[in-house]
């Protein structure tokens, strides 16, 4: 006699459909949370506009020699004010070349080469981004040239040039446009920051902002490349010593910057090492993504798009009847 199968009715009676068709379970609430949130990290190169007034100061030049800045008279003198002053109460020579302080509007000015190290995480929600971040960088100063009288006043080398500086930092972003895998982003950085090393610890900083644009190029749906281009706008105050006077020195700097970020997926990897499956999908009632999809690679999660050559037609399988 032949056997029905009947469907399983309200009196649960007839096959379990349930077995057949089991609700798949996602990765859970808190790692849906933690896919919003992009890790990145850039290497870059940046310029840094060096600039001061002596606005109250005077110069005193030996010829050949760095020149130095004096307050009220030449027996008390100022060497490398930039970055770490010393001072000089040795007898003025009689064929130094003195600039009265208030004479004439003198300056100096320069460049700085910097080679920031960049780390930091956002979270993302629709096209806004809200995130912090820390960079350290290597900055060297070059030669500082005088912005007036310069066939009397030499350039200002400093004894110390390299160091470092330390930021910390808030990110806000918002993307505008996107073509293709292209997205363009607007974000600010607000943060503090410490010049070391070759600077002295009686600077005092304030606030600096980083405005930029980020271009980021999708190179799968975690894993994308990116440059910045951004310009640095902050300053500090260096102190002289045995004296109230100060100097202010701006160091606004143009950045070009090139990293990496990556998001983790909301899906776990697959567990079975043997698994070929290249799209997401289910072992008993739980979701998986492909362990073949590389994350760096784009791939449509819905149908698989590995590699357009099949698996049994790449790499090692090549040479296999069976690679299955």
């Amino acid at each position: 006699m032949p056997m029905v199968l009947q469907a399983q009715d309200k009196g649960g009676s007839g096959i379990p459909l349930d077995h057949f068709y089991v609700k798949r379970e996602s990765g859970g609430a808190f790692r849906k949370i933690l896919t919003k949130i992009t890790f990145g990290a850039n290497l870059g190169y940046g310029n840094t506009y060096f600039s001061h007034q002596l606005t109250g100061f005077g110069i005193y030049q030996i010829p050949g020699v760095n020149p130095q800045i004096f307050d009220a008279n030449t027996l008390t003198r100022y060497g490398n004010w930039v970055n770490d002053p010393n001072v000089d109460k040795t007898p003025p020579l009689g064929s130094a070349f003195v600039l009265n302080p208030g004479t004439t509007d003198v300056g100096f000015k320069g460049n700085a080469l910097n080679i920031p190290l960049n780390l930091f995480l956002y979270y993302g929600f629709n096209r806004y981004r809200i995130g912090a971040g820390f960079s350290y960088e290597f900055m060297s100063i070059g030669t500082l040239s005088p912005t007036a009288l310069t066939d009397q006043i030499s350039n200002l080398q400093l004894a110390s040039p390299s160091g470092f500086v330390q930021k910390y930092y808030l990110l806000l972003g918002a993307s505008f446009y996107r073509k293709g895998d292209y997205l363009f982003t607007g974000d600010v950085r607000i943060g503090g920051f410490t010049p070391t090393g070759n600077f002295s610890s009686t600077i005092t900083t304030g606030m600096y902002f980083d405005l930029g644009v980020t271009v980021e190029r999708d190179l799968s749906e975690y894993f994308k490349v990116f440059v910045r281009p951004s310009f640095d706008i902050k300053s500090y105050t260096m102190p002289l010593p045995e004296t109230s006077k100060l100097i202010e020195n701006n160091m606004n700097a143009l950045y070009f910057n090139f990293g990496v970020t990556y998001r983790i997926p909301e899906l776990p990897r697959c567990f079975l090492k043997d698994c070929h499956v290249q799209i997401n999908h289910a072992h008993g009632n739980k979701e998986y993504r492909s362990r073949r999809h590389p994350f760096y690679k784009k791939q449509n999660p819905g149908y698989g798009e590995n590699d357009k050559t099949l698996i049994k037609y790449r790499g090692k399988n090549k040479k296999k009847l069976n690679p299955y």
